[in-house]
């Protein structure tokens, strides 16, 4: 072989090569990450702690917005939790309030508003100011997920089959987590036909349950009577008087049942054990005190932080599980 063509070939293997190392694993082995942690999801394995993003990474750009998504991405979070709501006709868009006022210089319900209307306006950064960003519709901001990272709805009641049917057509239906303090009964009615996504397990579904309301043990009780019961229940307890039936859960979780999921935002979702106190130095009683019990899943505000500290643990390693049978 000539040298010329050698150095050539030399170049090429060595391009490959930085190129290679430059990829994630999940991406050099042909499957989608997502793939990888529906897989976990759906394993026996609880060593694995799932992280989600509140609203995307909300500190570096407005929240829901492209930033946020792509953020959360690239921080290399398992889930980002989205936010939907409804314009006058019918489109779905990313806003939690309902309401334009806060986070963009719209005023009033987006149900006041077509979709073509509230695309002229833009979103407001961390300091308020006004930023580039327009909203996104559902479809947009599934368009940059899929294959990439999970999804977590909130405010899913706010329409069940539409949310669905979104999903659906945009094709992650295996990558979305739907969440909600309906009964089962009360999701088969508005969800329409599409409730054979949750009995069949191709849409995840995730009751919310506060500990320390009364709804809450009929709310468990009715959903693990189901034929597929819900891969996982958000705790939701303002202080460590109501814990009975996450300790329950915990026994459960154990033997490959449903996993914990547990938000440490603010003080009234996890007793006080928040991302604050973590950040502030003390890592063991805010994320420690949530995986001691049984925590698989954590919405965090300091996702940075927080896998640091659960690689630390030896809790981040994904594996290469196997999909099981769709």
């Amino acid at each position: 072989m000539a040298r010329k063509d050698t150095m050539k070939t030399m170049s090429k293997i060595l391009v490959t090569s930085i190129l290679a190392a430059a990829l994630p694993a999940f991406a050099l082995a042909g499957r989608p990450r997502t793939e990888m942690l529906r897989a976990k999801l759906e394993s026996d394995d609880r060593n694995y702690v799932f992280v989600t993003m509140h609203r995307g990474d909300w500190r570096h750009a407005p929240e829901n917005s492209i930033g946020a998504i792509k953020g959360s991405i690239e921080i290399g979070a398992d889930i980002v939790e989205l936010d939907v709501a409804k314009t006058k006709d019918g489109h779905h868009v990313l806003l939690h309030d309902g309401s334009l006022d806060r986070v963009s210089n719209g005023k009033g319900p987006s149900t006041n508003y077509t979709l073509a209307e509230i695309k002229k306006f833009r979103l407001k950064g961390e300091d308020n100011k006004l930023t580039d960003y327009e909203i996104l519709t559902l479809e947009e901001a599934f368009a940059l997920t899929k294959g990439k990272i999970l999804v977590n709805i909130d405010k899913f009641p706010r329409d069940p089959k539409g949310v669905a049917e979104c999903a659906r057509r945009c094709g992650v239906e295996r990558e979305v987590i739907l969440k909600g303090k309906f009964m089962p009964n009360s999701l088969r009615k508005k969800m329409g036909g599409e409730w054979t996504g949750i009995a069949d397990g191709t849409f995840l579904y995730m009751p919310i349950l506060y500990l320390d309301k009364k709804e809450a043990a009929p709310g468990f009780a009715a959903w693990q009577a189901e034929k597929r019961v819900p891969f996982a229940y958000e705790m939701c307890f303002p202080d460590e008087k109501s814990l009975a039936l996450l300790s329950q859960l915990e026994a459960v979780q154990q033997k490959g049942g449903p996993r914990i999921w547990i938000n440490t935002l603010w003080d009234s979702l996890c007793a006080g054990h928040t991302d604050e106190r973590g950040f502030k130095g003390d890592a063991e009683g805010s994320w420690g005190w949530c995986l001691a019990h049984g925590a698989t899943m954590i919405q965090t505000d300091r996702p940075v932080e927080l896998i640091r500290y659960l690689k630390s643990k030896g809790r981040r390693n994904l594996g290469d599980e196997s999909p099981k049978a769709k």
